[in-house]
């Protein structure tokens, strides 16, 4: 993973990567990059993780796996507030 730094120049911000990134992806000052999103990164990589559970594992038989992990989660709370 690479990392970045980031600086204020004048009203701006910018991202600083070591020359090393830049060289590999082929960029040139004044390209324009794309930046993903942490959050869209992994709300994508869970959607296939559950296509894929859907597909080939155990949860093929729950219709909606977010919602019944949601009424798992909200049953385990009652059980815990009730055992207190």
């Amino acid at each position: 993973m690479t990392q970045g730094i980031v600086t204020k120049t004048g009203n701006s911000y910018a991202l600083r990567v070591p020359k090393r990134y830049i060289d590999d992806n082929n960029l040139r000052l004044g390209d324009k990059v794309n930046i993903e999103e942490p959050l869209d990164k992994q709300q994508k990589a869970l959607a296939a993780l559950v296509s894929h559970g859907k597909k080939h594992g155990a949860i093929k038989s729950i219709p909606d796996p977010v919602a019944w992990q949601r009424e798992q989660r909200a049953w385990k709370d009652r059980r815990d507030k009730v055992e207190e």
